[in-house]
């Protein structure tokens, strides 16, 4: 859409990646116990991009590089890693954690940083419903106690650079 001689790209639909799993409060915040059973519920993760200095937040929604290539999807991610320091004209729409619209240049961010995690009930929720999640919980029939541990390869490369604490659990924890 363009108004007036400027472009104005869609940033209604920031990138969400669902993910099958159960929310619950655990030690001073919220966490994620993951579930591998495709019937679980699902909730839908976003991964939010930090400006260098203030440490601002974007959500994306959609990437430009610098020929008008329009990355979107978690795809975006990975496109950031591989290409962030050759493309720092490249430009990230998307919305701040109040949903409000925001972009960045690439040379503004943080391109190797863990990505602060949001988590939405709904694929549908408004863009400010996001809530902060501090854990991830993964469950062991033979955990009695909480313990910490590296993100498992079998989670998405976008999930394992969250910025989360990882948890392995007994399957009781959370369900008192």
């Amino acid at each position: 859409m363009t108004v007036g001689d400027n472009e104005v790209h869609n940033t209604a639909m920031i990138i969400k990646e669902p993910v099958h799993g159960k929310l619950m409060p655990f030690g001073d915040g919220l966490a994620l116990r993951l579930e591998e059973r495709e019937e679980a519920e699902r909730v839908f993760l976003a991964y939010a991009l930090v400006t260098q200095g203030p440490e601002l937040q974007i959500l994306p929604s959609v990437l430009l590089d610098d020929w008008g290539t329009e990355i979107g999807g978690l795809r975006l991610y990975q496109w950031i890693e591989d290409n962030g320091l050759q493309f720092p004209r490249a430009e990230v729409f998307g919305k701040d954690v109040n949903g409000n619209p925001k972009q960045y240049f690439l040379r503004d961010l943080e391109l190797f940083g863990k990505h602060p995690t949001y988590v939405f009930e709904g694929e549908d929720a408004p863009d400010d419903a996001g809530k902060s999640l501090e854990s991830v919980l993964v469950t062991s029939a033979n955990v009695t106690e909480p313990t910490p541990i590296e993100p498992p390869a079998s989670v998405s490369p976008t999930l394992r650079r969250a910025k989360v604490k990882w948890w392995l659990v007994g399957p009781a924890t959370g369900d008192e």
